[in-house]
């Protein structure tokens, strides 16, 4: 029967990207819009006596926190995975988790075509050699330029911001991971954004997904802050997203993410959409550099160019070794 169905993305996500131990106590978190995928993961996860799995009621945006409940049962995890409509990776319940020292799986907004075949498949030890080539390029670095083929060009500092390399794979304790997403990011410096981004690929809200407009959304950014918004209907959509928040800090631009899954595509899944190599996302609301807002929304582009003080570091989508 179809429902039984073994998926070799499970066992990868078991094992690869894991390192699940028999006598660890493995938890699956997941909702009512997500619970096939959860029970997926469930069935795989058969040989480990320790696998509990929690329902909850689906968020209903990218950063919400979870019942108290899955907050209490996250805490007491070796291992969790987070198979959800929406992510819990900017919550207070995921950072107390790692800290405890949770190893965490983000596997928000799967779909079965997910598990089926793509950047779940891919070799991920293999394509640690981008992630780390991009997060030397970022080292020490102060201006960073973004342009693109149909118009972007986006300034900023990232001069002692951190830089967060996301190999796709959670194997000690407190770190946290989102396959198939692999990627590397950094932070805009708060103030030091500027300039204007034609987003063509995605946008990670319920409301958007891939772009399908003829014209991308364009985005214009002063002092690390969204001005404006154009474009085709999808722009509208944002403009809207953003306005119902009703929150300023929700404007505030801040990451800058380098997808580097060689086999991963754009298909408005957002983990698969922002590891997809060729693309970088940043990212409205949330972010390390201190906006606490609980929203955080990625926007992605395609075949970007990145120079950092100078040196190009990606050229049209491909890393600069």
């Amino acid at each position: 029967m179809e429902e039984m169905k073994l998926y070799k993305a499970c066992e990868n996500l078991l094992t690869t990207c894991s390192h699940c131990k028999p006598e660890e106590k493995i938890l699956i978190v997941t909702d009512t819009e997500r619970m096939e995928i959860g029970m997926a993961m469930w069935r795989a996860a058969e040989r480990f006596p320790n696998r509990s799995l929690i329902l909850m009621n689906a968020r209903t945006m990218h950063g919400e926190e979870p019942t108290d409940t899955v907050t209490a049962a996250m805490l007491e995890a070796d291992v969790i995975f987070r198979c959800t409509y929406c992510s819990l990776s900017h919550s207070t319940a995921k950072a107390k988790a790692c800290a405890a020292g949770a190893r965490d799986l983000n596997c928000c907004d799967y779909d079965f075509d997910m598990l089926e075949s793509g950047g779940l498949y891919t070799d991920f030890p293999a394509n640690v050699k981008y992630v780390d080539q991009i997060a030397k390029g970022f080292e020490g670095g102060d201006k960073v330029e973004i342009t693109s083929a149909i118009g972007t060009h986006y300034t900023a500092s990232i001069k002692g911001q951190k830089i967060f390399p996301q190999y796709g794979m959670s194997l000690y304790p407190g770190q946290s991971s989102s396959p198939p997403d692999i990627e590397c990011s950094t932070t805009a410096t708060p103030g030091t954004a500027n300039g204007v981004i034609y987003v063509d690929g995605s946008i990670t809200h319920p409301r958007l997904g891939l772009i399908t407009d003829k014209e991308p959304v364009r985005v214009e950014i002063k002092d690390s802050y969204v001005t404006s918004i154009s474009g085709g209907p999808q722009a509208k959509i944002l403009e809207e997203i953003l306005e119902e928040i009703g929150d300023r800090r929700i404007y505030q631009i801040g990451e800058i993410g380098v997808g580097l899954n060689p086999d991963a595509s754009l298909n408005g899944r957002m983990l698969e959409d922002e590891g997809c190599m060729g693309t970088v996302h940043c990212a409205l609301g949330n972010n390390e550099a201190g906006n606490d807002i609980v929203l955080h929304i990625d926007m992605m582009f395609r075949n970007p160019t990145i120079k950092v003080d100078g040196k190009t570091i990606l050229d049209e989508g491909e890393v600069v070794f």
